[in-house]
């Protein structure tokens, strides 16, 4: 017997209803952001876009998008929209995987897309909304082909991924998850399928990837290294804490002392001890990599740590907990979001959104910035959740699809604490979109076996 008008109906709403909810949400950001908000890295990131001297500060993958984009339309406006399509039709794809009912989507649509995190996140032009949104997309795609989709679908995965992937210096171990997920998908059912041909198809992903982005690094006019501004940041930190200058002489000023350098110093981002000092630091970015100063640097900084490794862990800690931690509300607002089109050098001037339904959503956001609302520690609790209900359902789809999200989000959370220059809620955007994913997967997600 054929199925029943019915089920055909309820099949047919939930192959469309998702795509509907995703063109509403797209529709209310543009309302209420358009045409994206820029704090200083975005305006740097276009300034270079438009023909500035290229640095690898800025992913050089945002810059080559931008100026395609550019060539369109000017500013900021295509690359917002271009990150929203990636989000939203991500979520769709999810959604779709999941075989949600309308009554369903709609309730799951608004826990991932509006909890505060995704929702005030998205409204920014920053690499870390192009990260959650690419890696949102490629995990669409994959947990359709997961619930029974074609393995066809496996190629629209490819260019999320590598876009994602150049976006963030740290970006490749949150991709690495989905690429054997990938892998894993090409090969189920095969009959040459094994883990060996599994980790050789993500391997070739992988080096896939890094090439690309070698050959971007190479479009780019000035290599600057990241690692001295995290060098500095730590031996300012430890030098305040032993009471003994630890920074070498080039990096500072004559006449720098340590309670100059502590009363500017705060351990949730390597910014303010820049300002308020009678003695100034020298900006860290302008050490030239394989020089005398690079290579004596890089000393003073291991020796810091191993001579004092409790002040240094310390450091390290506090800085923990102000980037997954609820934000002290004399903090800038910064650390959360930028309500603003900052302008840097020759940029031309962006208007600003200053619609009605943009004002009442920045009140909102200035109301929950010092909350648990805008924090990522209930995040982590929901993934630890997710976690524990998906390892119980390891052999269903949704147990499976969960656990990689939650792979991905823990890979790429796990190296901040050491390597984090500042308090920033916008690192941990990718890891609080996993989590909303995984818990709603486990909850939600279709029971069908995942071998």
């Amino acid at each position: 017997m054929g199925e029943s008008p019915t089920r055909r109906a309820d099949a047919a709403a939930a192959a469309w209803w998702p795509w509907l909810l995703a063109l509403a949400g797209f529709a209310f950001d543009v309302a209420a952001f358009w045409p994206g908000q820029m704090s200083f890295d975005s305006a740097y990131a276009w300034w270079q876009a438009r023909g500035g001297q290229t640095a690898d500060v800025v992913p050089p993958a945002l810059v080559q998008v931008w100026r395609l984009c550019e060539a369109i339309r000017s500013g900021p406006g295509l690359v917002f929209a271009l990150h929203l399509v990636l989000f939203w039709s991500g979520l769709a794809l999810f959604v779709r995987a999941l075989r949600l009912r309308a009554a369903v989507a709609l309730p799951v649509f608004l826990l991932v897309a509006f909890a505060p995190v995704p929702w005030l996140l998205r409204s920014h032009v920053w690499t870390d909304v192009g990260l959650f949104s690419a890696l949102l997309l490629a995990s669409g795609v994959l947990a359709c082909v997961h619930a029974g989709a074609s393995r066809r679908w496996l190629v629209g995965a490819l260019p999320p991924l590598f876009y994602a992937a150049a976006l963030r210096h740290n970006a490749l171990p949150a991709v690495l998850p989905l690429a054997f997920w990938l892998a894993w998908l090409a090969q189920r059912g095969s009959p040459s399928a094994s883990r060996a041909n599994v980790a050789a198809i993500a391997a070739g992903l992988l080096a896939a990837m890094l090439a690309t982005n070698h050959g971007l690094s190479r479009t780019v006019e000035r290599h600057v290294p990241m690692w001295p501004s995290l060098a500095q940041f730590d031996l300012v930190a430890v030098s305040i804490a032993a009471d003994r200058l630890l920074l070498p002489d080039f990096l500072h000023e004559p006449g720098l002392e340590v309670g100059e350098l502590a009363a500017t110093f705060r351990h949730w981002s390597n910014t303010p001890m820049f300002f308020g000092l009678r003695h100034g630091l020298r900006e860290p970015f302008s050490i030239v990599p394989g020089s005398d100063e690079a290579r004596t640097l890089r000393r003073a900084w291991m020796d810091a740590i191993l001579g004092h490794p409790g002040a240094w862990l310390a450091h390290r800690w506090q800085l923990t907990r102000a980037l997954f931690g609820t934000h002290a509300p004399d903090w800038p607002r910064e650390l959360v979001y930028v309500d603003d089109e900052v302008p840097y050098r020759d940029n031309p001037p962006v208007a600003r959104n200053t619609s009605v339904l943009h004002a009442t959503l920045m009140r909102a956001a200035a109301a929950l910035v010092a909350t648990p609302l805008l924090a990522a520690w209930p995040y982590a609790v929901l993934a630890l959740v997710a976690c524990a209900l998906a390892w119980r359902r390891r052999f269903e789809t949704r147990g499976a699809v969960a656990l990689v999200l939650l792979a991905s989000a823990a890979l790429f959370a796990a190296p901040l604490p050491l390597l984090a220059p500042a308090a920033e809620l916008r690192y941990l955007g990718w890891p609080c979109v996993a989590a909303l994913l995984a818990f709603v997967c486990v909850l939600a997600g279709p029971r069908t076996s995942a071998r």
